[in-house]
């Protein structure tokens, strides 16, 4: 097992930033969309067509900022490995513990994916989804992801990074598949659709996303990630720490806006140009909310957001399961008293709002859902 390098900061510190952009990330996905674009139409009209289009998923190639979600969620999965393996190794924590506890996080992780977008609650073989949902991408990059930190150095997790991403745009664009040439890539033909319909068959959604050698990419997202817990461990100085992130950030941004000219920005495929760019901003959304919460202490503004970011996966399956009954049966009533340009608008601030009332009163009893 290889020592992880040692940090500036005592083990118990928690790096407040990270939970920040976290909720920041997760609010997105828990209705933050839907009521930004109902501000923006009471607020300025003209702006909304242009709004939605950035909060918009493409239909296949492209970038927009909605893409960014899930991407930087990955990317702070990796971020915080570095401080949780590191605790559990000075905690004196045996190899078998630690792999025992990986083991259950990653199962775990796979079942909430399931009942959250997977159709398990439904009972019904014909219509269960075996690997479709961002937690089960998790899982898989969290699984690849501490066995390299377990087991490798930094150059090593590094050369592990590039080989994955190198690996899986070899796989995309050199691969010929049932009769088609190597590097077709179009929404209903491609390589990893093709792997995905093979082995899953009809336990599958039949969308555009694809999941099996994807996770290549998957995993590559979180090691990158790692990459800045452990700059953020390092004995580094503040200022040094945030400039280094900065010049990942941009190296990254710039590979990636090179790599797109050959290989599209995609997220349906997690193309690897996609995985750089997406990383790119990912390093700088950690920077800036390092350097505005932990370096220069301003948090207040950040209590919103650090309240969904300290239970985001519980968030993330309440809203999928529960949260739209709830806030239907508690809210809708009341918008529909009320017609015309707020009555979205009120929908949507009931929906978060509810929710969000709920994490705060978990967070408030510390009561938190890991896997």
């Amino acid at each position: 097992m290889v020592a992880l390098p040692p940090s500036s900061a005592p083990p118990e510190q928690r790096l407040l930033s990270l939970d920040a952009l976290r909720g920041f990330a997760m609010f997105w996905l828990i209705g933050g969309r839907e009521l930004c674009l109902a501000l923006v139409a009471w607020l300025y009209p003209p702006l909304s067509d242009a709004f939605e289009t950035q909060v918009t998923h493409p239909r296949w190639d492209g970038f927009v900022a909605w893409d960014l979600v899930m991407p930087t969620f990955l990317f702070l999965v990796g971020t915080s490995m570095p401080f949780a393996l590191a605790k559990r190794q000075e905690q004196g924590r045996s190899l078998g513990v630690i792999y025992w506890r990986i083991a259950r996080r990653v199962a775990l992780l796979w079942l909430l994916g399931m009942i959250a977008q997977g159709s398990i609650l439904e009972y019904k073989l014909s219509s269960l989804e075996l690997f479709s949902n961002t937690l089960q991408a998790i899982a898989v990059g969290y699984l690849v992801a501490s066995i390299a930190l377990l087991h490798l150095p930094l150059r090593g997790q590094i050369i592990l990074f590039a080989s994955l991403v190198a690996g899986y745009w070899a796989l995309l664009m050199y691969v010929p598949f049932a009769g088609h040439p190597a590097g077709t890539l179009e929404q209903t033909v491609n390589f990893a659709r093709y792997v995905d319909e093979t082995v899953l068959g009809h336990f599958r959604r039949d969308h555009s996303f694809t999941w099996i050698i994807t996770s290549l990419g998957f995993s590559a997202t979180v090691i990158l990630g790692a990459m800045a817990g452990h700059l953020l461990r390092s004995r580094l100085t503040a200022e040094r720490k945030l400039l280094f992130l900065t010049l990942l950030g941009v190296a990254c941004l710039t590979g990636g806006w090179l790599w797109s000219y050959s290989l599209p920005f995609n997220r349906h495929l997690w193309t690897s140009s996609m995985i750089l760019w997406a990383g790119g901003w990912a390093f700088l959304f950690v920077a800036l909310f390092y350097g505005v919460i932990d370096v220069r202490g301003a948090k207040r503004w950040s209590f919103f957001f650090v309240v969904i970011g300290a239970n985001a996966l519980f968030a993330y399956v309440f809203d999928h399961v529960y949260d739209r009954l709830l806030s239907d049966t508690l809210v809708l009533n009341l918008a529909k008293q009320c017609p015309g340009p707020y009555d979205e608008l009120l929908r949507s601030v009931g929906e978060v709002g509810l929710l969000w009332l709920l994490l705060w009163y978990l967070y408030r009893n510390r009561t938190f859902l890991r896997a």
